[in-house]
């Protein structure tokens, strides 16, 4: 039984979430689009981004796009001695170049241990907030996207950083797919769901005498 999540005033049920794809393993022929210069190498249990000796950034993404609100669950770990920034990507529209608009969340990034996401293509920075320091070889599990204009990380279990974005976009197709910044990462476990949430509204705030 996966636990519920909440984030401003709405509740994610993976539990009632549409799976779109689940990951057993992992099929290069799948992964075929790639953008940036670091080395990508997809085997069946993991999706290895970087390397030890490049110092710059990449993206790998899946084949196909999903319509509409996506949330992914994944693990993820940094391969020592690398230490920073664990990058993931979702609703991302292929229509510009590279590609039009979409979000970016990241882990240990920004050279401060900081957790954020960035609205593409101008990669503006809509949530950072501050996180823990990530550990090489640690391995982290995350749950993140978007429900309804509320974009959001966990990490395991415990909501990291969140905004709202009035301008989301309604139903278009986007892909999904991983990133590194400066770092050698790994990526595995991935499920992709279509999210079932619900509303809530806070009690009030009681009345304090005067």
């Amino acid at each position: 039984m996966k636990p519920q999540l909440t984030v401003l005033l709405k509740t994610l049920d993976l539990e009632k979430s549409e799976v779109l794809h689940r990951f057993d393993t992992f099929n290069p022929d799948d992964w075929t689009k790639t953008c940036g210069t670091p080395p990508w190498r997809v085997t069946p249990n993991e999706i290895f981004g970087g390397d030890d000796a490049t110092d710059t950034h990449g993206q790998i993404f899946y084949r196909e796009p999903v319509d509409g609100d996506v949330v992914l669950e994944f693990d993820a770990r940094i391969i020592a001695p690398s230490y920073h920034d664990l990058v993931w990507f979702w609703n991302v529209d292929f229509g510009g170049a590279p590609w039009g608009a979409g979000y970016l969340g990241c882990l240990g990034g920004w050279w401060n241990d900081m957790a954020g996401i960035e609205k593409l293509p101008d990669y503006a920075a809509s949530a950072i907030a501050p996180s823990f320091p990530t550990e090489p070889e640690r391995t982290y599990h995350i749950v993140s996207g978007s429900m309804g204009g509320t974009h959001f990380i966990f990490v395991d279990g415990r909501l990291v950083t969140s905004f709202l974005d009035a301008n989301y976009p309604k139903g278009r197709p986007g892909h999904f797919g991983f990133g590194v910044y400066e770092s050698h990462a790994a990526y595995s476990n991935l499920v992709v769901y279509r999210p079932s949430w619900s509303e809530f509204s806070p009690p009030p705030y009681p009345r304090v005498r005067s």
